[in-house]
């Protein structure tokens, strides 16, 4: 089952070890973010970037599709994680039953509109957001996992 969706702009990091994983009993990562996925350097730092007792793997949109679709009906926790609320945009075109919630973490302030103190989204995003919002999926803003402050996204959508 996939126990949570997060947008991070640096994907696997000690933070994300720390406490998603644990917060949520995950046990397998599947990464979706089709650069990290081409380039075999990143991919394999991804891939052994986690403990002997987690799964994780970096695959392209493409790639992801039947591998998400097996991760919502098997018993293992999982975390779907990608860079931008655009891609969980593009999957939910392509596979049915994704959990209608994301949690977008830190995203790096490079010309967008701050949304929180971590998070900065470029216009793409905001329009991602607004998007999934209208498809009923919820989109909060959370930096560290379930025991971190919540920010939602109809909170933030106000100062926009």
């Amino acid at each position: 089952m996939i126990r949570l969706i997060r947008s991070d702009e640096r994907l696997i990091h000690g933070q994300c070890m720390q406490f998603i994983v644990s917060d949520y009993s995950i046990r397998n990562i599947i990464v979706v973010d089709d650069m990290t996925s081409k380039n075999p350097l990143l991919r394999s730092i991804f891939q052994n970037a986690v403990p002997a007792a987690l799964t994780a793997d970096v695959f392209t949109v493409e790639e992801s599709v039947e591998v998400i679709k097996k991760a919502l009906t098997d018993d293992s926790s999982s975390l779907l994680l990608m860079k931008n609320p655009r891609t969980l945009l593009t999957l939910m075109e392509k596979i049915e039953g994704l959990p209608a919630e994301l949690n977008v973490g830190p995203q790096m302030a490079r010309g967008g509109v701050k949304c929180t103190d971590y998070s900065t989204l470029h216009p793409q995003d905001i329009e991602a957001c607004k998007t999934l919002t209208q498809k009923g999926v919820r989109v909060y803003f959370n930096a560290i996992g379930a025991t971190g402050a919540v920010t939602e996204w109809s909170s933030v959508a106000k100062r926009l």
